[in-house]
């Protein structure tokens, strides 16, 4: 099973996000719901690193785990990085949908507030 944990702030976006597993949907490279997942993490992670208003790290980046922490976002990127956001959760949100048994999502609160400046 795949299990994403994800840490909003009190802006509503993504301030921590660690996932981890395997969906088990078929082997390792053949998964289609594995497949899916990589796609939708890999495309915001990517989105996210080409964005120096986004300040971030990854803490963990191996097969099978992924770790990243946003610690800040300009004021000026507030409606996009809350897009992105919400283009993630909703294509995790659906991938759970259609396979509840392969995909978990878990949510908790992220401490600290990401957006600065004006």
């Amino acid at each position: 099973m795949i299990t994403v944990s994800v840490s909003l702030s009190p802006e509503g976006v993504i301030g921590k996000l660690m996932a981890e597993g395997h969906a088990g949907f078929a082997l390792k490279g053949k998964d289609i719901v594995c497949s899916a997942f990589t796609v939708l993490l890999r495309t915001f992670a990517r989105t996210v690193e080409a964005s120096p208003e986004v300040v971030w790290t990854v803490t963990e980046d191996a097969p099978g785990r992924f770790q990243m922490a946003v610690s800040s976002v300009s004021f000026e990127m507030t409606e996009q990085y809350r897009g992105w956001c919400e283009f993630l959760l909703r294509g995790l949100e659906d991938l759970k949908g259609d396979e509840p048994l392969r995909v978990r999502i878990k949510y908790g609160n992220y401490s600290g507030r990401l957006f600065h400046g004006s």
